[in-house]
């Protein structure tokens, strides 16, 4: 399924944790990683003049550490590439997964320091809004232990329960189709979720609503009898409210251990000041998130 992932890394104690993860990864067929790591032009300014030996030193020491990060996944029986690039990190890490021919970015929630964007560093972020393959958003509690920060996971096995919020849009139905073949990466249960906005329930009349309801109940039944026929355990949900809102507190109910929904839907609403649903869910949740991304005509890119 993800036979090459992309691992942007600042050798942060984020970041690391994520690369410790990587290996769980083996189990959705994860036989190579591809490690990249992206010298800010912040810390080596106009590297191509006055500071070419600032540069050189930087890139040495960060040759150093993937060394270190490709010797520990090596030892895991993964295949290692390594990259180093210089300048935007989000632009960098986008291309390069193209050049590779990566199935999958992997990348943290976070940036260098606790404190910097706390629930989406701006990295990832615009690594989700701009990549051409899914995007895996791992989460961790960062947490101060005797000083230090430490990074622990919210939940162990991150296949084992996966919640799956539909608008049965197309691009939703390129989300299922990677859903669908989660049974050999340990899945045993899916929760399939249909949020009815609230905000375009308000002036339905209960009729109508009514309608709604049979109608999104029947096709939630129809994806959980595909399910079925791949093996897995799936029960439906339907649910009326903030789409955004409410799939993250099913993942809280539920105990998900990861999140799969598709980047571009059908529905015409945007959350005001805040982005769209699977930014918002990407954002905000503490649960790791399988983005999958689709082209503007619904097609998965």
């Amino acid at each position: 399924m993800f036979g090459r992932a992309l691992f942007p890394t600042d050798f942060s104690d984020y970041a690391n944790s994520v690369l410790a993860c990587l290996p769980d990864l083996k189990v959705a067929g994860l036989r190579e990683v591809v490690l990249l790591h992206v010298i800010r032009s912040s810390d080596v300014p106009m590297p191509e003049t006055v500071n070419r030996e600032s540069l050189e030193r930087v890139r040495w020491g960060a040759e150093e550490h993937l060394n270190i990060a490709r010797m520990a996944l090596e030892g895991q029986g993964l295949r290692v590439r390594t990259w180093i690039e210089y300048g935007s990190a989000p632009a960098h890490i986008v291309q390069v997964a193209q050049d590779e021919l990566a199935s999958l970015i992997v990348i943290g929630a976070q940036g260098r320091t606790a404190a910097q964007e706390l629930l989406l560093g701006s990295v990832a972020y615009q690594v989700l809004r701009q990549a051409t393959v899914p995007v895996l958003i791992q989460k961790f509690e960062v947490v101060r232990e005797l000083g230090h920060i430490a990074c622990r996971r919210v939940y162990g096995q991150m296949f084992t329960r996966v919640l799956h919020p539909t608008d049965f849009s197309e691009c939703a139905d390129e989300a299922f189709q990677i859903v669908k073949r989660l049974k050999a990466a340990g899945t045993q249960e899916v929760t399939l979720l249909h949020v009815q906005d609230e905000r375009a329930m308000e002036q339905r009349t209960p009729e109508q609503l009514a309608q709604f309801n049979r109608e999104d109940t029947a096709g939630l039944e129809k994806l959980a009898r595909a399910l079925i026929l791949f093996g897995l355990n799936a029960h439906i949900l339907v649910r009326q409210g903030i789409p955004f809102q409410e799939a993250l507190k099913v993942a809280e109910e539920e105990d998900i251990g990861l999140i799969v929904l598709g980047s571009h839907g059908r529905s015409a609403i945007r959350e005001v000041f805040t982005g769209s649903t699977f930014e918002n869910v990407a954002r905000l949740s503490r649960r790791p998130v399988l983005v999958v991304h689709c082209r503007a005509d619904g097609a998965a890119a």
